[in-house]
């Protein structure tokens, strides 16, 4: 076993990772400079909301197998292999901010004094690991002192966990022999099922792959796997687009492609278009390391471009509904976080249209079931309730942005609407249409021309 430190290990893929690596038997020590969030994780509870995380790290915890610090000297001097897992946003020129990654090189510099492989989690724009490893060879001999990994992270926020218990696969970039070695090593209970705590998504008898090349591969499968999921999640809301004029029916549509093989439904399902922590930003990254390249990026710039444009079309949706000013029209908007199951608000295509309807004087309100608090730190002027019925009532517009069970399972008769009643814009093809039918609520569902705008 391995003693590892995860640097930015209080964030969301540092803290999946050290809790994934603790349970596979690995002594961890897990760094972060956020003394609020590393003092939550040393009473057992966690800012990033992930199932059935807390219960683990508590486990782990007693068990001495996973610690918390926030000083890098003790984290660098303790550890064998580092993991770094910071974050890397976005600029405003589309290019990932790698101000992060330079500090983490500078400073784990100071500390080294025994061969140490340094791990690569953070979605990083190739190039990056060799400036890491010109940093660190100012002092230290690569190869003898140290060695630089990709090792790219595939996690799905909500379900990080599976994730890391049961990867899709595992993708591990170095020439060099002695760092992929150590990283067969720290991987090797998770391909042979094996955990020092009860996992029930590890299952011995499943084959997990497992691909060792070069760095420069291993970051490009990241950044093109984001790429091609955004992809289609911008194909999937053009062709919702297009149904809705021709007279189809989006949901249909759907299953009938993904009963193709060579397509499947996964990444299909119309929506307010892509946010998140991940796509939009490893998208732009993309995008500028093609300019940089003299390359001209086509397509992935024809998926950012119709993903600015859903977000638009959302708009002019809701000013179809009631009229071309939106001037203290009470508009709720149910579903805050980037996707549902999480509190992450980072990037979220709800929080920019919660922005662009109040730059157009709209009243907006706003439900979400995890996310309340992160919404109020990020716009603290945005009215937002734990509370359904506080959301929904009096409001003129009510906008599903998410498939919380609890959106689709509202009774609408027992809604108290203001004098009129309010229009209903699903974005997410979850409403039961036939109440609003006996209600006579007005709605649209996104992608479906065969959903009245009104019963007649």
């Amino acid at each position: 076993m391995k003693n590892i430190g995860v640097i930015g290990g209080a964030g969301y893929v540092g803290l999946v990772t050290g809790v994934g690596l603790a349970a596979l038997g690995h002594k961890v020590i897990s760094m972060d400079l956020d003394r609020h969030r590393v003092d939550l994780l040393r009473q057992g509870r966690s800012a990033v909301y992930e199932q059935g995380l807390e219960d683990l790290l508590a486990e782990l915890s007693s068990r001495g197998q996973i610690t918390f610090t926030d000083n890098p000297a003790e984290t660098v001097q303790a550890s064998d292999v580092l993991f770094v897992a910071v974050g890397t946003p976005s600029l405003d020129n589309g290019g990932a901010d790698l101000s992060a990654v330079i500090t983490v090189a500078e400073q784990i510099r100071e500390y080294i004094s025994k061969y140490t492989v340094i791990v690569v989690k953070s979605t990083v724009p190739v190039g990056t690991l060799g400036a890491i490893t010109e940093i660190l060879s100012h002092t230290l001999t690569e190869g003898e002192d140290f060695d630089v990994v990709s090792n790219p992270e595939f996690l799905r926020e909500g379900t990080g966990l599976i994730d890391f218990f049961a990867p899709s696969r595992i993708i591990v970039g170095s020439d060099s022999k002695r760092a992929k070695s150590v990283l067969r090593e720290i991987y090797e209970p998770l391909l042979d099922g094996s955990a020092v705590v009860q996992i029930p998504w590890l299952d011995p008898d499943n084959t997990i792959s497992y691909l060792e090349t070069d760095a420069v591969s291993a970051q490009m499968t990241k950044y093109a796997a984001n790429a091609f999921l955004a992809t289609r999640i911008s194909f999937i809301n053009e062709i919702a687009g297009l149904s809705e004029k021709v007279g189809g029916n989006i949901e249909d549509i759907v299953k009938g492609l993904g009963m193709d093989p060579r397509i499947g439904s996964a990444y299909l399902q119309p929506g307010i278009g892509f946010g998140g922590p991940c796509l939009d930003k490893d998208l732009r990254a993309l995008i500028t390391v093609a300019g940089e390249n003299s390359y001209e990026a086509v397509m992935l710039n024809g998926v950012l471009n119709r993903n600015e444009l859903q977000l638009r079309e959302m708009v002019n949706k809701i000013t179809l509904a009631v009229g071309p000013s939106l001037y203290r029209k009470r508009i709720a908007l149910l579903g805050l976080s980037f996707k549902e199951g999480t509190n992450d608000v980072r990037n979220s295509i709800s929080i920019r249209l919660y922005r662009l309807l109040n730059d157009l004087g709209a009243s907006v309100v706003g439900h979400d079931v995890l996310a309340t608090d992160e919404v109020a730190i990020l716009e603290p002027k945005f009215e937002v309730y734990a509370d359904l019925p506080s959301v929904l009532n009096g409001a003129e517009v009510i906008v599903l942005l998410n498939r919380e069970d609890i959106y689709s399972s509202i009774d609408w008769s027992k809604v108290s609407f203001g004098p009129k009643q309010p229009h209903v814009l699903d974005t997410r093809g979850i409403l039961n249409v036939r109440e609003l039918q006996k209600l006579d609520i007005s709605y649209d569902v996104l992608g479906s021309a065969k959903s009245p705008k009104k019963l007649s």
